[in-house]
């Protein structure tokens, strides 16, 4: 009697674990997934500011969506750029005391702007991607 108790209690567990597996992969892959749409959008030019998260840092946001970092910094109006180099969103967001979204709104509006402002055959974007490209293949 005892033993059928261990067996069916070992017998959920297992079902437990074995959903939580097949559960956690899906999301990794589904996570794969957006990453990998995101680079490919990213090599394209063409990343949406809706993917700004709490995580990045100016320096990162600035390279992702090809916006000059000093923009960036001037639109939020930061004066010290190197008190927020390596400053998370969410952490700016704590130290100026405001919203992390409300600060992720401001820097999706500055990018948009930017993009309005600098259109794509003249902007910081084509000169930074043909930069990246040329030392991709050695010319630098």
């Amino acid at each position: 009697m005892i033993t059928s108790r261990k067996l069916v209690v070992i017998g959920v567990l297992l079902c437990l674990a074995l959903g939580a597996t097949i559960f956690l992969a899906a999301q990794t892959v589904q996570a794969i997934q957006q990453f990998r749409e995101q680079h490919a959008l990213r090599l394209a030019g063409d990343l949406s500011v809706n993917t700004i998260s709490p995580w990045m840092t100016i320096p990162y946001i600035s390279r992702a969506y090809n916006v000059p970092e000093s923009y960036l910094l001037e639109s939020l109006h930061i004066t010290d750029p190197k008190s927020v180099r390596h400053a998370s969103l969410q952490s700016l967001a704590a130290r100026y005391n405001r919203p992390v979204e409300e600060l992720i709104h401001e820097i999706q509006t500055a990018i948009e702007t930017y993009r309005q402002q600098h259109p794509p055959g003249h902007s910081f974007a084509s000169w930074h991607t043909s930069e990246f490209l040329a030392q991709e293949r050695g010319i630098t």
